[in-house]
């Protein structure tokens, strides 16, 4: 897992995605590249110009609003300075103020002086806080590449890992030629966020790109168009493919002998930067269809996610035969 580098105060007045938001800088323009956040979290800080401080984190963007600067329109002019001073002083990676609300002279001053970039907008806070705890929960959020492919399978996230030449590709290939959809292949890049789990996507040198042994290298989105591909999508399974020998037979077995007793679904759990999904292992061999495999453990899947236990099914309805046979009778013997 590779935790991501903090992201410098500039970087708020650059983003495409807060472009929206108009910022301005008001005090502390030579500390935006020195001041990092290291907190996707956002805090307003209204219990600390309350004067109670312990909960303001370093690391974290401060945004005050209507609510904070109301509060301090009820103190003295020079209480309501110091309880500013005060949150200033906690070293602090920038302050943002919304609604169009400026503060004092004197507290842009110290802002300065105690190096805190200053910032404002004229939205409300509740877009301010939506928009930049989106952009740095992709920017902070946790990562690792993977090489596998990844599928959007009926809307759901697929991860297909395996070692390398076993097929990965070409069953890729074979999803999109069914009207599925590829995200990566080769290097897959996956972000655990808080607020939309475990999202895949492509490296961005490999994007729309898929490599096909004695093929080459082909451009899906314009050799299928448009919506034969997806930047991202959040990943709700995983298929390990793997060779068809002795171990995977005798594993096989192993969970058909134990049907019965058990009545579990093949499926496993694969961890994924501190997430369980899903995992189903498939056996490659001449005359398997992998990619009809595959879409139906994602139908089986998606079955699943509605209570939905074909295992569970079956022997149900083994129990009813055997309930319904005749003294003597087997089962097995009806026609």
């Amino acid at each position: 897992m590779k935790e991501q580098p903090p992201v410098p105060v500039r970087s708020l007045l650059e983003a495409p995605q807060l472009q929206p938001l108009h910022l301005q800088l008001l005090a502390g323009e030579e500390f935006l590249d020195r001041n990092v956040i290291t907190n996707p979290r956002i805090q307003k800080p209204g219990l600390a110009l309350a004067g109670y401080f312990p909960y303001v984190k370093a690391g974290r963007l401060q945004i005050v609003g209507q609510s904070e600067f109301d509060y301090l329109a009820t103190l003295p002019p020079n209480e309501a300075l110091s309880r500013f001073e005060r949150l200033i002083e906690k070293k602090l990676p920038a302050i943002v103020a919304a609604k169009g609300l400026r503060p004092s002279q004197e507290v842009l001053a110290y802002c300065h002086a105690k190096g805190v970039p200053f910032l404002l907008t004229e939205h409300p806070t509740s877009q301010v806080i939506s928009l930049i705890s989106l952009y740095l929960e992709d920017r902070l959020a946790p990562q690792v590449q993977l090489h596998g492919v990844l599928v959007e399978v009926y809307s759901l996230g697929t991860l297909i890992l395996g070692e390398a030449g076993i097929g990965k590709s070409e069953c890729a290939l074979e999803l999109v030629y069914r009207g599925h959809r590829l995200v990566a292949d080769d290097i897959v890049v996956l972000k655990r966020t808080h607020g939309h789990g475990l999202v895949g996507m492509p490296h961005p040198r490999l994007e729309n790109f898929l490599e096909l042994r004695g093929v080459g290298i082909i451009d899906v989105r314009k050799h299928f168009g448009m919506t034969a591909t997806s930047p991202s999508v959040g990943v709700s399974l995983v298929i390990r493919l793997m060779k068809l020998n002795d171990e995977v037979r005798a594993m096989e077995r192993s969970w058909r002998e134990g049907l019965m007793d058990h009545g579990g679904a093949w499926t496993q759990t694969e961890e994924v930067l501190g997430q369980e999904i899903p995992l189903y292992r498939m056996a490659v061999a001449p005359g398997r269809d992998v990619a009809i495999m595959v879409e139906t453990a994602v139908r089986k899947c998606l079955l699943a996610q509605r209570g939905v236990d074909d295992e569970r099914m079956f022997l149900n309805s083994v129990d009813e035969r055997a309930q319904s046979a005749s003294p003597g009778e087997s089962p097995a013997n009806e026609e």
